[in-house]
Parts: C-alpha cells; sequence; structure tokens
C-alpha cells in the first residue's frame, strides 16, 4: 500500500465515516450527470448526510452538464452559496451571470433564477471572475463571510487549502518510479478529444480499440463509452494493471473503468494542468497504480502528449 495523504477521492458507494476520518479532505464522487433529477437529488442528500457537519463545497461540471440546480438547492439547505464558473488557464471567465468561453456564453444567473427567487432564508451569489487572482479573492471571501463555493473546480480547491492549511498540488510532482509503459483509456467522443487522439496517432503511436495486446509503451484504447462498455472486460482491466501508469479521458469512462476494478479510493498528489489531475489507485485490480484523470473536453490537442511527457519526466 501506499502513503496516505491528505486528500482522497471515493465513489458514494465506498464513502464510510471511518474512510472518511483518513484523510483531511475527501472528494465524492457522486455519478449523478446520467441520472435523473430524482436520483441524483437522493445520492446527494446521502453524501450530506454521511458527512455531517462537516465543511462542504460542490465541484459543478466543467461543462454545466447534469444537476446544477439539484446540488445548489441541497447546499442551500447548509448555508449561503457562492457561484462561479472559471478555469483561467482555458479560458473560461464569468462576466455579468454567464460563462464565457470565446464567443460562446451560458447564462448561469437564468439557470439559477428560479433557486434565487424561491429561496428566502438563503443567498446564492454569482461571482464575476476571471483570472487567478480573482478566485483567490473569492475564496478568501468565502472564508471570512461562511459562504459555500461551487464551481468546476478551482474555487472549490483554493477554499479547502486555505482552510485546511494545505499545499496546492505541484505541477511537478514526483510520479514516484520510472514510468514506461502508459496506457490511455479514451470513451469519451467530445471533439477535443477527438483531436487529442488524432494528434497521438500522427506522432505515431497505437490507437486502437480495447483488446489484449502486452502492456509495453504506451498504448491509446479508444471507444464509445455509450455503446461499448462491453469492451472493457476483466481481462482486459488485468491487462491494464501491467502497465506503469494509466490515463483515463472522460469522465464517465474513468467511473466506468475505476468502478469495475473495486477500487476504494484514490490519493490525491498533484496535477498535470488545471482539471488534470493525478492520484495513486488505492484497491482493487489496479492498486498502487497511478492514475491521471483528463475531463473530455479539457487542454488542447497536445494534451495527452503533455501528460505522458509529465508521467515519464526524470
Amino acid at each position: 500500500m501506499v502513503d496516505v495523504p491528505g486528500t482522497a477521492t471515493v465513489n458514494l458507494e465506498r464513502l464510510s465515516p471511518e474512510l472518511a476520518r483518513r484523510f483531511s479532505c475527501i472528494a465524492v464522487n457522486l455519478e449523478t450527470r446520467d441520472r435523473n433529477g430524482g436520483e441524483a437529488a437522493e445520492r446527494l442528500s446521502s453524501a450530506l448526510d454521511l458527512v455531517g457537519e462537516s465543511p462542504v463545497a460542490v465541484r459543478i461540471d466543467s461543462a454545466l452538464r447534469g444537476h446544477v440546480q439539484t446540488s445548489i438547492r441541497a447546499l442551500l439547505e447548509r448555508g449561503d452559496v457562492m457561484v462561479t464558473d472559471t478555469i483561467p488557464e482555458y479560458g473560461r471567465r464569468t462576466v455579468s451571470g454567464k460563462t464565457c468561453i470565446g464567443t460562446q456564453q451560458r447564462d448561469i444567473a437564468s439557470l439559477l433564477a428560479p433557486l434565487r427567487r424561491g429561496t428566502r432564508a438563503r443567498t446564492i451569489t454569482i461571482a464575476d471572475s476571471e483570472t487567478q487572482e480573482d478566485l483567490d479573492l473569492l475564496a478568501l471571501r468565502c472564508i471570512d463571510d461562511n459562504l459555500i463555493p461551487v464551481d468546476p473546480g478551482p474555487l472549490v480547491a483554493r477554499v479547502a487549502r486555505k482552510k485546511l492549511g494545505l499545499d496546492a498540488p505541484a505541477s511537478n510532482c514526483a510520479a514516484g518510479k520510472t514510468v514506461s509503459s502508459v496506457a490511455f483509456v479514451v470513451g469519451t467522443r467530445d471533439p477535443r478529444s477527438l483531436e487529442q487522439i488524432r494528434h497521438m496517432k500522427d506522432l505515431g503511436f497505437a490507437v486502437q480499440e480495447p483488446g489484449l495486446k502486452r502492456a509495453e509503451g504506451v498504448d491509446v484504447f479508444t471507444f464509445s463509452i455509450g455503446n461499448q462498455k462491453s469492451l472493457i472486460t476483466r481481462p482486459f482491466l488485468e491487462q491494464l494493471a501491467g502497465y506503469d501508469a494509466l490515463v483515463l479521458s472522460g469522465g464517465t469512462t474513468a467511473n466506468h473503468v475505476l468502478g469495475r476494478s473495486g477500487f476504494e479510493c484514490l490519493l490525491n498528489d498533484g496535477q498535470v494542468q488545471p482539471l488534470v489531475s493525478s492520484a495513486l489507485v488505492s484497491g482493487g485490480v489496479f492498486d498502487g497504480k497511478r492514475v491521471v484523470l483528463k475531463g473530455g473536453f479539457i487542454g488542447d490537442e497536445k494534451t495527452y502528449k503533455t501528460i505522458l511527457d509529465w508521467l515519464r519526466r526524470e
């Protein structure tokens, strides 16, 4: 087993008071994106019951998919909420209640208007932000005014680090051992991920559907998590365990692969770049294995190669 760090990620089904007490900060994966509103609300309620009076925050989907209103409605039972939707590194900012990426906009204020009208005892603040410095100031405001942070991750992480005195995850944290063989498992069909796959293929790396082969070098296994889940077999998982490191691309893909592996939790220890995180697996087929997790739309076309270079750095 690996040494336990200060933070961990666990699926809701694995969450227990005993496990939560092992870590100073624990992220609970609710797996609600593809569930209906009633199921999402029930799962969030279960998680809140399990963590008791501990401080909470919610990381909303980085593309505003899923049940944003449901999550915030549940948090309002605990206190006032601050929402922002900024990821400076990817040009994502929050301006006048809207998420802006280039010329594209998504109206957060309209999305949350029914909740804001329906609550009297609590407030929902939608905060403008564009830069790292803006997020730092919002984190301090959350702490000073006892606001519950809601965002794709950067604000939540800042509040957690400041409250718990944790160091920011280092982008150059040591991988722990030499990494030679790496398996990329890509189940998302997001256009950005498809660009990343094409770039790896152009660089000469093997790209194929999940199948049995020797775990050597770099292999990119690509499929549709929507209709090809049957390709993730037990023999394929056991083969993946033979690689030095795994890269799981797409949230639903990571949930499915890790869930089938029987893992207990992820021991978080750094990030390659914002919203591209690194961890060590605890329990199951991949016990002790390094895994990098990346959302489908995150990064540019070179991001898979960036991850590979990070894993293989000296």
